[in-house]
């Protein structure tokens, strides 16, 4: 396949996760905007359990992430951020045995995964960067406080008294 036409799919792919996205964090804000996939009913059901809270954040972070997937600059960032989002929301429909849902959420994660693949270069260069040099007193003050905030944890789980 020509990388013309793969690029048609691929920006088809962002733009239609970007609306999913989207629209499935406003419509949990505001139930009467148009929703497309996604339980609307989201924040009031977790607010039986006390987590109002919870699902507010779930809503906003739908819409921040499909808000930036829909602006080609953030493309990559906005994948990056769906991608535990989107593994969360696929593994909802199996666990609950809905039918139907999941294969829609496989392809979204499909979509998804095309979109981090094309973008693979630049992710490698992410991660395969060349690390900045620390000086010896930098990296004394990582270790120590790396180490300090172990013990601090491990005397906040076991110190008092458990």
């Amino acid at each position: 396949m020509s990388s013309i036409k793969w690029s048609y799919f691929l920006t088809v792919f962002q733009v239609t996760l970007g609306i999913v996205y989207f629209s499935a964090g406003l419509s949990k804000l505001f139930p009467s905007f148009p929703n497309i996939i996604g339980p609307v009913w989201l924040i009031d059901e977790l607010s039986k359990y006390s987590l109002g809270l919870f699902g507010y954040f779930i809503a906003i972070m739908q819409t921040l992430v499909g808000g930036l997937l829909l602006i080609s600059r953030f493309r990559l960032i906005a994948s990056l951020m769906l991608l535990p989002m989107h593994m969360c929301v696929l593994i909802i429909p199996f666990s609950l045995g809905w039918q139907g849902t999941q294969y829609i959420n496989v392809f979204f994660l499909f979509m998804l995964l095309s979109l981090l693949f094309s973008d693979r270069k630049k992710i490698y260069s992410l991660i395969n960067s060349k690390p900045v040099s620390l000086s010896l007193a930098s990296n004394k003050l990582y270790i120590s406080t790396f180490v300090l905030t172990w013990f601090f944890a491990i005397f906040l789980k076991y110190g008092f008294g458990h």
